[in-house]
């Protein structure tokens, strides 16, 4: 299973050899309509594989279709409809959305147009089987749709076509439903109709059935009515010897009781007409020759054979050429029963026929046809347009029209569908009756419940796309509230409308657990915002100390070099930029390593801090920069300072340390402490390099130191 699953090829062709198989045997609905049901499979296969693997299982599947229809047409048509639903699904667009405008819009088009050019099916059954068609689509494409949906191994089916967008839970519903109606609905429907047009065929052939038994009896008792008359006549005249005048007197009598007959006759033995029935059929001949019929099988077989005879249909002559029936019988002599002395002949009056037919006058769409033993017609209804005395010629419809009772062409170059139903009997004589009933109200009785159940999937789809839309806003508009009320971007989530007392019990549920669990996680919340605060303003105090540590020094508080270097770049771009000139400083500690030798380091650091602070004292502008530069080195930078006082700043500062008397009280030593400071003062132009302002100072501060220490020496420092 899992070979099949990793490779779609395997898989199509699966999927295609059981559509194949299936559509081998096509349910057989009525007539000449089937049901397809193979077609499923490269539904399946659009869905999961894409355009040209379905077109690959289509082509396998309907294979079985091309054996049982023998039509090439299945190939292209179906062939269509499986690229298009796979090119459809690609779209995001529901397979039996799709199916349905293929139908509409291509399928049932073509396959018209298909059926009227190539086909010799009338306009009325191609207009119904394109609309079977495509009902039949409809109810394979739903049903390859469910079986996906109801089939967890299509759901993680590895390489099979995804969604390019997320689905609606209210789209998803709404598909769900309509599948579910329309596989219900079509299947009942056709299942119902089915019994209903099994019942119906039934209920007709019964009635025809019916019908023919009725008439051929009715015809069976006018025939042997008329047969027994001539029977007792020719046994009555053969009792006593009649003259002519006699004769002719009787057979009058004779006549006028079974007006049935249209003329009656005797015969002698010569076969020369001896009295008729109206008399006048003999004074109207003008010939004194006596009409002969000794050729006639009636005469033959009532004198020769001597038995009482009904011939098959001839055309009469002497007396009209008429169509007509004779029945005949032979005379006797009164003392010689033996021997016939001529014969008694009556011909049946057709037209008796027609009142017979109209006897069974409660079915409008019935029509009699009666044919003699020799296959001419006797008797046909006015609606069937046979002419009597002709010969009955018929076709069998197509074998492709499937029905449980006989059916008949009477038209012989039409046998593809079939024109009427039928049934017949024999009559005692070797005749036939056959009614026949058009087979087209049947048809259209089908077409119209067909049409019906189409309208009626229509109506059921729109009332499910409502209901769906309904239901499903019932089930996600509590949920989209429980949404809105949780999130963080809501502006009304203290507001309480996420659930009413309709809402599902599961959804209230949820709402609850997620209240919970929103109070819990605010509580985290507020309990992690307090720690977070802490941490933040610990962090800020680290952070402070740290910068402390980067830029100050920590014994004096001063700036050390480091700071002193990054802030003389911003220095020396604002004084360059405003044509300012700037001061700097390098004091160096007279004699320090002899204070910590001396005072020990406590004292020398003592120093440093007494220093320090006199620096930040003396220099306190906001600019000026006082900078532990060294071990008992510090460096000034004065940017924006006065050229002609800075020097004297500096000198005052250096005689008021000279003069502070530094007070060790851990151990109790006092002392002093000189500096010498090298000074240079120059344009911001000068350089934009603190080692080169530090250099120059330090050549101040060397001369400085060996011109007898506690010496201040300044120079103005010239462009370069």
């Amino acid at each position: 299973m899992d070979k099949i699953k990793n490779n779609k090829v395997i898989f199509a062709t699966v999927l295609g050899l059981v559509g194949f198989t299936i559509n081998l045997y096509p349910i057989h609905l009525f007539a000449n309509v089937q049901l397809i049901l193979g077609n499923v499979a490269y539904v399946i296969s659009a869905i999961l594989l894409g355009p040209w693997y379905a077109f690959y299982t289509a082509m396998i599947a309907v294979s079985g279709l091309m054996i049982a229809w023998d039509s090439f047409h299945v190939y292209f048509l179906f062939g269509i409809e499986a690229i298009c639903l796979a090119l459809a699904r690609r779209r995001d667009i529901y397979a039996l959305y799709a199916n349905f405008g293929f139908w509409l819009i291509l399928g049932m088009p073509l396959f018209y147009l298909y059926l009227s050019q190539f086909t010799e099916l009338p306009s009325g059954h191609i207009a119904f089987i394109s609309l079977k068609q495509g009902i039949n689509g409809l109810l394979y494409t739903s049903m390859g749709s469910l079986l996906i949906i109801l089939t967890p191994t299509f759901w993680h089916f590895k390489n099979k076509v995804k969604d390019q967008q997320r689905r609606t839970f209210n789209a998803q519903l709404t598909y769900t439903f309509s599948l579910v109606i329309t596989v219900a609905l079509l299947l009942a429907a056709l299942m119902f109709n089915n019994q209903f047009i099994e019942r119906q065929q039934n209920l007709l052939y019964a009635n025809i059935k019916n019908s023919a038994d009725n008439l051929a009896a009715s015809t069976q008792a006018y025939i042997d009515k008329h047969t027994q008359a001539i029977h007792n006549a020719s046994q009555w005249l053969s009792l006593n010897q009649h003259n002519a005048t006699d004769e002719q007197t009787l057979l009058t009598q004779l006549h006028s009781n079974y007006p049935g007959f249209i003329t009656m006759l005797l015969a002698d033995k010569q076969a020369n007409i001896v009295a008729a029935s109206p008399a006048s059929l003999i004074t109207k001949r003008n010939s004194q020759v006596p009409l002969n019929i000794a050729e006639r099988d009636y005469f033959i077989e009532a004198f020769i054979n001597q038995r009482t005879f009904t011939s098959p249909l001839f055309l009469g002559k002497g007396f009209g050429r008429d169509p007509i029936v004779a029945i005949s019988a032979p005379l006797y002599h009164p003392d010689n029963r033996h021997s016939p002395r001529g014969i008694i002949e009556g011909s049946l009056d057709l037209n008796q026929f027609k009142l017979i037919d109209e006897i069974d006058n409660h079915n409008q769409h019935q029509t009699m046809l009666l044919i003699d033993d020799n296959n001419r017609v006797i008797y046909a209804s006015e609606s069937l347009q046979l002419t009597t005395l002709t010969e009955f010629t018929y076709s069998e419809p197509s074998d492709k029209y499937i029905t449980p009772f006989p059916m008949i062409n009477l038209d012989p170059n039409n046998s593809v569908a079939p024109e009427y139903v039928y049934a017949s009997v024999t009559l005692n004589n070797g005749w036939k009756l056959l009614i026949l009933n058009p087979f087209r109200p049947l048809v259209e009785l089908v077409e119209n419940m067909y049409v019906a159940t189409f309208a009626i999937l229509i109506a059921s789809l729109l009332i499910a796309l409502y209901l769906s839309r309904v239901i499903s806003a019932r089930l996600t508009l509590p949920l989209e509230n429980i949404a809105n009320k949780f999130s963080t971007k809501s502006a009304n989530s203290d507001k309480d409308y996420a659930v009413d007392n309709e809402s599902p019990k599961e959804i209230y549920s949820l709402f609850k657990r997620l209240q919970q669990s929103k109070s819990q996680l605010i509580g985290y919340q507020l309990e992690l915002e307090e720690k977070v605060a802490l941490r933040t303003v610990e962090l800020e105090h680290a952070n402070n100390r740290l910068k402390a540590l980067a830029e100050k020094d920590s014994l004096t508080g001063l700036y050390n070099r480091r700071y002193a270097e990054n802030k003389f770049t911003e220095i020396q771009e604002l004084c360059q930029r405003t044509d300012e000139v700037i001061a700097i400083a390098l004091l160096d500690l007279d004699k320090f390593k002899f204070i910590n030798d001396t005072y020990g380091h406590h004292s020398g650091d003592l120093t440093l801090k007494v220093v320090a602070e006199q620096l930040k004292q003396e220099f306190k502008r906001n600019s000026d920069i006082v900078v532990r530069y060294g071990g008992e080195e510090f460096l000034l930078i004065m940017p924006l300072c006065n050229a002609l006082k800075i020097e004297e700043h500096l000198d005052n500062f250096r005689q008021r340390l000279a003069k502070i008397v530094i007070d060790n009280k851990e151990d109790n030593h006092q002392f002093t402490v000189t500096t010498s400071i090298g000074a240079v003062l120059g344009n911001g132009t000068f350089s934009a390099s603190l080692e080169d302002w530090v250099k120059q100072a330090d050549i101040n501060l060397y001369q400085a130191k060996h011109s007898g220490r506690n010496k201040l020496v300044f120079t103005t420092l010239a462009n370069e």
